[in-house]
């Protein structure tokens, strides 16, 4: 089972977060999960929208994470909740459900 978590605060105008603003003033966030404890795990990817259960990315084409267990989603708009799920996939295109999502409101 793929559990994501929320990471620190969003960033944005140039605060002390951590994390990094997108151009524009737009606000990023990060996210972070566990490693599936499979040996044919290939990568993660990220999925992300405005309501909750629908995402921004069609299943298969979501914001690739590479093996790593962090990402940073950029360029979030202000005054927009968004909701986050990932996915974890193998070398033959196989890719998981989504993981648990969670949420962030972004100031």
């Amino acid at each position: 089972m793929l559990s994501v978590a929320l990471l620190g605060s969003c960033g944005g105008g140039g605060g002390s977060s951590g994390q990094s603003a997108a151009a524009g003033g737009k606000s990023s966030v990060t996210l972070a999960w566990d490693p599936v404890a499979a040996p044919n795990v290939a990568g993660y990817r990220v999925y992300y929208g405005t309501s909750t259960g629908i995402y921004s990315q069609p299943q298969g084409s979501g914001l690739e994470a590479g093996t790593a267990t962090t990402f940073t989603a950029m360029g979030l708009n202000g005054g927009t909740r968004y909701y986050f799920a990932a996915t974890a996939y193998d070398n033959t295109g196989n890719e998981s459900d989504y993981s648990n999502e969670v949420f962030k409101d972004i100031p």
